[in-house]
């Protein structure tokens, strides 16, 4: 009957039972045996026949080999029940002792997880898959190392009037100044590639050009006092530097490795500050220096306090106007000018501190002036 032999929807286990039969028998005879015999052992929800309706129990197969009147062979039943349930059924069957009008012997042989045959077919599946992508897909090892060894060879650096300038140096709005050629070619070796050198101990005039209408100025020098002397001369060659990086005491920035150059350049501080640290005389007013740094502005101070706060554009013309000694310091984001000394000094100013000083013809007795430059005072 169809329906009897319907396959099971999905199979959890395999019952596979030998059999013996004292007679010549057919195939139908051994399955009609099973479903008759056991019909009705468990009720009508445990009976093989639902089951197999059902899908619960796929088709019995039956392969058999008959021989001087008696019939061997191997049964096997697909399940889609539980293992308790399965265990019922692979039970059932052997109970059934005859078939037609001979005597029968049915023994559970074994059981076969299906799943865990399924697992094994699709590993094996999946290394033949893997095997072929790694064929297909993946390049050769030497395709590898050509391409690792183009990523980390130098990037081409070139000179322009005795400047060593990285690959984006010309066209990055933010710039890394170094000393010399070896300390560009070092930080373009890991990726950095907005740097230029100083040229050393002469300074090109050259630099000043390249450099305006950069964004961001930094100054990545040697961990020495050299590196604290070139950071002097190039403040008096161009226009401004916004940031200032050391490499580590006694180290050259030509021989750091990748995590010492960005360790550094992420400590990197505002130039006004790296400055301040040098000049013992500024300490008093490093507060007042920092919250002007990079604003173009100035601080009226009084007795230590901050009177008020404007653009050093309205600078002169706002000391015209106040009275004598209603301030006693200017800290400034700008150019210390006569013009500003002798307006400062009417007002009976004693301190004036600024980025850069123009040379002075005269200096009240009295006044003390600081630029934050000191090579530039006069």
């Amino acid at each position: 009957m169809p329906e009897e032999h319907s396959e099971t929807r999905y199979t959890k286990y395999v019952l596979e039972f030998t059999l013996d039969v004292d007679g010549s028998v057919e195939r139908s005879d051994i399955i009609g045996a099973i479903f008759g015999q056991t019909e009705g052992l468990f009720g009508p929800t445990f009976d093989l026949r639902e089951m197999v309706k059902t899908g619960k129990i796929g088709r019995i197969e039956v392969e058999i080999k008959s021989r001087d009147r008696k019939t061997t062979g191997i049964i096997r039943v697909p399940s889609a029940l539980d293992m308790v349930a399965t265990s019922l059924v692979a039970a059932m069957i052997e109970s059934v002792d005859q078939v037609g009008p001979f005597p029968a012997v049915i023994k559970l042989k074994e059981i076969k997880d299906y799943r865990e045959e399924k697992v094994k077919n699709i590993i094996n599946r999946a290394k033949k898959i893997l095997e072929s992508w790694r064929i297909e897909k993946i390049p050769e090892v030497e395709e590898i190392l050509k391409e690792l060894e183009s990523y980390v060879a130098p990037k081409q650096v070139k000179e322009i009037d005795g400047i060593t300038v990285g690959p984006k140096a010309l066209t990055s709005d933010e710039v890394i100044l170094v000393e010399g050629r070896a300390d560009v070619i070092n930080l373009v070796k890991y990726g950095i590639e907005n740097v230029m050198s100083i040229g050393g101990g002469r300074i090109p005039p050259k630099l000043r050009e390249i450099l305006k209408g950069k964004k961001k100025i930094i100054a990545f020098l040697d961990g020495d006092r050299s590196g604290m002397l070139n950071l002097k001369k190039l403040a008096n060659t161009i226009d401004r530097i916004d940031y200032v990086a050391f490499a580590p005491s006694g180290k050259e920035v030509e021989e750091l490795k990748p995590n010492e150059i960005f360790e550094a350049l992420r400590n990197m501080k505002p130039f006004g500050e790296t400055m301040l640290l040098e000049r013992e005389e500024l300490r008093p007013y490093r507060d007042f220096i920092k919250e002007v740094d990079g604003t173009l502005e100035a601080l009226l101070i009084k007795d230590n306090k901050v009177v008020a706060r404007l653009s050093v554009g309205d600078l002169v013309d706002h000391l015209q106007q106040m009275g004598e000694g209603e301030i006693d310091t200017i800290v400034m984001d700008g150019i210390i000018t006569q013009r500003l000394v002798d307006a400062a000094y009417a007002k009976d100013v004693k301190v004036i501190i600024g980025n850069r000083m123009k040379k002075l013809t005269r200096v009240p007795e009295g006044m003390v002036i600081h630029a934050i430059h000191p090579s530039e005072e006069q």
